[in-house]
């Protein structure tokens, strides 16, 4: 099969044109997610793919060594390249995150992040009250009028949000947290996607949003940890139907 016959661009594909390596790791990246070589644990050798896709062995290569780095692979010498176990991938690389999505399994990707969720991000705002600056404080206010001006218009919702949280992480001024922040982005883009779909999720949030805001305005770390928690226990049982309903073929 060609490579042309074989790959399909995603909806929202990047202007930019995409290399080869970067169209056979996209490919291969939702095939692996998807589960189609599951049954094995292994992947066909690189003259199978190459001729597949009707491309050299070398880009094979590549796109193998690119698909290994965000830990979905293992390149043995003797026994060719296996799968490896789902705990083992990088599940905040964006890519992996877009796999995910694209194959339909981002639900359980987005209940887990939301558990993760719950155990950091009320600490963080804690934190946000004990440390933040006057600077920080305004960041995370104008955050928060953007995140409200997202009313009515659902496709700014996800970068508004993911920003009005990233604030929230820098203003702990913890390295380790602020980090987090910058790579759960992909993740909470997903999850916002997901949570934020029933009609008028977004504005049942908005107002924790603001006490979160607030209290950390206020200086008051109690308060803001409170709310915060609150915050983000809001789409965890909606999501943990969600995904008991589809376990029983209950969804359509």
């Amino acid at each position: 099969m060609q490579i042309q016959k074989h790959l399909r661009p995603q909806k929202k594909a990047p202007l930019r044109r995409r290399s080869l390596p970067e169209m056979v790791v996209d490919d291969l990246g939702q095939r692996i997610v998807r589960g189609d070589f599951s049954q094995s644990g292994g992947l066909p050798t690189e003259p199978e793919l190459s001729s597949e896709f009707g491309i050299s062995r070398n880009v094979i290569r590549e796109a193998i060594k690119v698909l290994a780095s965000k830990g979905l692979l293992e390149v043995r010498p003797r026994t060719g390249t296996r799968i490896r176990a789902r705990e083992n991938w990088n599940v905040l690389d964006p890519d992996v995150v877009g796999w995910f999505s694209s194959v339909g399994s981002d639900m359980q990707n987005a209940y887990d992040f939301i558990e993760f969720r719950r155990i950091i991000e009320p600490q963080a705002s804690y934190l946000a009250a004990l440390r933040a600056t006057d600077t920080d404080i305004v960041r995370i206010l104008k955050a928060l009028d953007s995140l409200c001006a997202c009313v009515g218009h659902p496709a700014s919702i996800p970068a508004a949000d993911i920003a009005f949280h990233r604030s929230i992480y820098d203003a702990s001024h913890n390295a380790v947290l602020r980090h987090l922040g910058s790579l759960v982005a992909p993740l909470m883009n997903s999850q916002i996607l997901l949570t934020t779909a029933p009609k008028g999720a977004f504005e049942k949030g908005l107002p924790l949003h603001r006490k979160v805001a607030e209290a950390i305005a206020k200086r008051d770390p109690k308060k803001a940890e409170l709310h915060s928690r609150t915050l983000v226990n809001m789409p965890y049982a909606d999501l943990h139907v969600w995904i008991h309903s589809a376990d029983r073929g209950l969804l359509p």
